[in-house]
């Protein structure tokens, strides 16, 4: 079966889902990519897939994925956001999901990898600053909890923030949330898929 997958922020992580015999569609949006493939370009490319639907196709998109969302015409069965939400900042989160429903097909999923700031929270309480390996257990809590002032996480994530946010509005609900998903080497992760209504 045909499948159109959005993977947002997620560099050269691919869609973990993405399968390996079947026909897809994949756009990559991402601020990191060299790709010189407008959306508008990508949109043109989607048409013509949508056509014959039996053919692998990816592309990487540079642009805002804010302005992304808001604009394009393309719509997504599956969408990816791995370590992205996050960065998200709090005030903007309630019209990034909106937007996110604007762009996926009823019944579509959204695939959500975030730290979990309840098992971070946790790690704070339990550690001994005067213990051995302090120091590689400080770099790993400090890069989740806060990340890089250029690029900072500006949204906190537990189990029960991803369903309160996600379906507050109606638009999404939550099929399954996994707490100590191993990711990028690390279990400290939730993962969640969140269905459109």
């Amino acid at each position: 079966m045909a499948v159109r997958i959005l993977n947002i922020g997620g560099g050269k992580q691919k869609p973990l889902n993405l399968g390996e015999d079947s026909s897809y569609f994949a756009v990559n949006l991402d601020k990191m990519y060299y790709s010189e493939i407008s959306p508008a370009a990508c949109e043109s490319y989607y048409e013509t897939w949508m056509r014959q639907e039996d053919q692998k196709r990816e592309y990487y998109i540079n642009a805002d994925i804010k302005e992304f969302l808001e604009r394009t015409i393309m719509k997504f069965d599956l969408i990816s956001i791995y370590r992205y939400l996050e960065h998200v900042p709090r005030r903007d989160l309630l019209y990034f999901i909106y937007l996110i429903s604007t762009v996926i097909e009823e019944c579509g999923t959204v695939e959500i990898i975030v730290p979990d700031y309840h098992e971070l929270a946790s790690m704070i309480v339990k550690e001994s600053v005067f213990e051995e390996g302090f120091e590689a257990h400080d770099i790993l809590v400090t890069s989740e909890l806060l990340n890089e002032p250029e690029d900072p996480h500006q949204s906190i994530w537990t189990v029960a923030r991803l369903k309160h946010f996600w379906e507050l509005e109606g638009r999404f609900e939550s099929v399954n949330i996994e707490r100590s998903f191993r990711f990028d080497g690390r279990d400290i992760y939730l993962r969640a898929l969140m269905r459109r209504l």
